[in-house]
């Protein structure tokens, strides 16, 4: 997975495709990796925040990794999946 997230930006059901299995295993394999890149000073995680399609919200201080389930703004559903990746330290 670590490979697949590096030098690009994939959603759940992008990496769940690729790596064929379901996208709740891809999120709790992504905390993981969260952990794993912490520890190394060559990488770095990138997390593009979920955005209301409706309303253009952006989620930029939450914390999960999972997308949230409703808009806290307009009350939408219709809610972009954050975009994860992995990037060199410059």
């Amino acid at each position: 997975m670590i490979e697949l997230l590096t030098g690009t930006r994939l959603a759940t059901h992008q990496l769940a495709q690729m790596l064929g299995i379901p996208e709740r295993q891809v999120e709790d394999h992504l905390e993981h990796v969260v952990k794993s890149v912490a520890h190394d000073k060559t990488r770095c995680f990138i997390l593009e925040p979920s955005r209301c399609q409706d309303c253009e919200f952006v989620f930029r201080d939450r914390r999960r990794l999972t997308r949230p389930g409703r808009c806290p703004h307009c009350h939408s559903e219709d809610i972009a999946a954050p975009r994860y990746g992995i990037d060199p330290v410059e």
